[in-house]
């Protein structure tokens, strides 16, 4: 089928800004301008039944890529209170079966979100060499009930990086380690990370989901426009990607910087000063405050 390219159909751009709604933005500057097929049409994706390796590994890359920015989109902009872990005991949910430790994580959350009449979620499923499964997630400030977890052998306090580990009783099927979150940025890091390549190629995986959210749940709002990008040389980029400008003379080619935009006024600072600097064809560049 022929699809007719009009000019209209697309749009350019130097600037992509995240706007997580809580006065945290991620802006991500183009040397060069960028061009975005817009409005409702869509260029289907052509169905290739057989790919080269090469081929299937950028495709992981892009599912990878995107399924990652959309969890973190939702750990950023929702405000989440705990990250827990949910495993089951083996005599009460069969964990081999995927399907089987699915149905009774959903069916746990109807329950939970039924009891205390609003329940925020969003799981991921990390799959055992042995084949079992189990959760990692963030969950909302539900007023269940949060216990401090007790090492059995010594009747102390569970602390883990000088923080105290809970148990929630509420979750009936197995086991539960659950920890506050105090960085809302961290958090969402670590959560994207139980997004892996093998999660979206396990054969057990196939054509089913990667991940669990509540209904209800804010997206970040995304923006795409073309500015003056000067106004960013006062910050250092978060992630910047060196390449070369007409003069023959090093530039940022691709700049991520992390700010922060002022309720009131919109005045940008930046607090995040790691960096990461990364050239197009050497190895990577690391800045002093690296972290």
């Amino acid at each position: 089928m022929k699809i007719d390219v009009r000019p209209e159909d697309y749009e350019e751009y130097n600037r992509k800004t995240t706007d997580y709604g809580n006065g945290q933005l991620e802006i991500v500057a183009y040397h060069h301008p960028r061009t975005r097929r817009i409005g409702e049409k869509q260029i289907a994706a052509t169905k290739d039944p057989v790919l080269s390796d090469k081929a299937q590994e950028m495709r992981t890359h892009k599912q990878l890529y995107a399924i990652r920015r959309r969890i973190k989109g939702y750990a950023m902009t929702n405000d989440f209170k705990w990250f827990v872990t949910l495993t089951f005991n083996p005599e009460k949910i069969n964990s081999l079966n995927y399907d089987t430790a699915k149905t009774a994580l959903l069916k746990w959350c109807r329950l939970i979100r039924n009891r205390y009449k609003k329940f925020d979620y969003l799981l991921i499923p990390e799959l055992h060499k042995s084949g079992a499964v189990h959760f990692h997630g963030l969950l909302g400030d539900v007023p269940a009930d949060f216990v401090e977890a007790v090492n059995p052998k010594t009747n102390k306090p569970v602390i883990r990086h000088n923080r105290q580990v809970y148990n929630l009783t509420d979750w009936e099927h197995g086991f539960s380690d659950c920890e506050m979150i105090e960085n809302h940025e961290k958090a969402a890091s670590y959560i994207t990370k139980y997004i892996t390549a093998s999660l979206l190629t396990d054969k057990e995986m196939y054509n089913k989901k990667r991940y669990f959210n509540s209904q209800g749940l804010i997206k970040p709002t995304i923006t795409f426009d073309m500015k003056d990008n000067t106004e960013l040389d006062d910050f250092t980029p978060n992630y910047g990607i060196v390449g070369t400008g007409s003069d023959g003379k090093n530039i940022i080619d691709i700049g991520l910087y992390k700010l922060t935009a002022d309720k009131k006024t919109g005045t940008l600072t930046q607090t995040d000063t790691n960096y990461l600097i990364t050239a197009k064809s050497t190895d990577i560049q690391k800045g002093d405050n690296h972290g």
